[in-house]
């Protein structure tokens, strides 16, 4: 698990149920095979097991998938330090692929970097879990708005 940020208190006191009502609202992940595993004061881990739908020609998991993955985990660990009534968008990301998507199943860790009021930047990380041993596939660094917007709560 990403270390959570050292003294940085979440403005919702109920961040973690907010997280996972809002991950569970999201057919992506489902379609994903992905499960949110670990909240923390601006840091998640999401999981997405190796499966055939989400593999590219050459046969590994598609850059797509790894990117929906690591995009997610930056997104809801922004999420857990915003205002209760708001919504998290991305704003921008870079994804870098480090090695093949081989694996048994692939774990996002995303964690805020600078939590900002309007615009939070965002660290992730993809590890190819195969045995219990993890790889670092993929890095990405993110920037998420807080939304204030009637309509986009999360």
């Amino acid at each position: 698990m990403a270390a959570a940020l050292q003294d940085v208190l979440p403005k919702d006191p109920d961040f973690e149920a907010r997280a996972r009502a809002s991950f569970a609202r999201q057919s992506m992940m489902a379609t994903l095979g992905m499960s949110l595993e670990t909240v923390a004061p601006g840091a998640v881990e999401m999981a997405m097991p190796y499966a055939p739908h989400i593999l590219q020609q050459h046969g590994f998991v598609h850059a797509g998938a790894i990117s929906t993955l690591v995009d997610n985990a930056c997104g809801f660990a922004a999420m857990t330090l915003m205002p209760k009534g708001s919504g998290v968008l991305t704003v921008e990301f870079k994804v870098n692929m480090m090695s093949p998507g081989k694996g048994d199943r692939f774990i996002g860790v995303g964690r805020v970097v600078r939590p900002g009021k309007t615009i939070m930047v965002t660290l992730g990380e993809c590890f190819a879990e195969t045995g219990g041993e993890r790889k670092l596939i993929a890095m990405m660094t993110a920037t998420m708005m807080v939304v204030e917007t009637p309509g986009i709560v999360d």
